[in-house]
């Protein structure tokens, strides 16, 4: 059974729905010969992290808790209390821990860092922890929009990077083009609806609804981020 550790940076809507998803789908991994193990959850002011991140994990039983926690708006601050389960830093910590998990477990065991914070603010972690050996997984387009410089230094090591889910609606895009262009081949037209959510909201608005109510739609059924004006930009 391969073991892949994974570290989950950002925990509202998205990121919930992933660690329920890791938890639910623990028989499908089983039966593909690997096992996802939960070694930390961080949102903007908190870091809970397994007692033992070189070897142990959160259970679904706490990772089952940690999302029932973030649905109702509170801090990981307060899952202080699971002394023995975990450990928990504040904001202050944060990156220092951060980089330290990272420098334990990313050439030794293998570390994924899960970006699902919808933040620029998490770009120079990310960028420091591919050269410390850890693979980095974002399923949001904004580390990818700052400064050429910050996207040469992330994209350093380029086989540790995944962002197939920062475009396409979970369409394989970014891989079938890679696949194309790696053979060889060349590509002249690429025609689609480039906005999934942006597709949504116009369809509907032509069918003579009110934007504000189609955007509040698109809010509830996770189309848009968090700050939806960033996706009507």
């Amino acid at each position: 059974m391969k073991k892949i550790a994974v570290l989950l940076m950002g925990c509202g809507g998205v990121g919930r729905q992933l660690l329920q998803h890791i938890v639910s789908c623990r028989s499908l991994h089983s039966n593909q010969g690997v096992h996802l193990r939960v070694v930390g959850v961080c949102d903007s002011t908190s870091l809970v992290v397994a007692s033992d991140a070189f070897t142990g994990e959160l259970n679904d039983g706490f990772i089952s808790q940690v999302c029932r926690l973030k649905s109702n708006r509170s801090s990981l601050s307060s899952l202080s209390d699971f002394e023995g389960e975990c450990r928990v830093y504040e904001s202050s910590e944060l990156k220092r821990k951060l980089l330290d998990i990272a420098a334990l477990l990313g050439k030794s065991t293998g570390l994924a860092f899960v970006d699902c914070s919808a933040s620029l603010e998490t770009l120079k972690v990310l960028s420091a922890v591919v050269d410390l050996g850890c693979c980095v997984v974002l399923a949001n387009k904004k580390p990818l929009t700052s400064t050429m410089e910050d996207y040469d230094r992330l994209f350093s090591h380029p086989r540790h990077i995944r962002h197939e889910s920062t475009v396409g609606a979970g369409l394989p895009v970014i891989a079938s083009l890679s696949r194309i262009l790696s053979s060889g081949d060349n590509v002249h037209h690429i025609i689609g609806t480039l906005s999934g959510t942006l597709g949504y909201v116009m369809s509907e608005v032509e069918e003579g609804k009110p934007l504000s109510e189609v955007v509040k739609a698109a809010k509830s059924l996770g189309f848009t981020e968090p700050g939806f004006l960033y996706t009507l930009n």
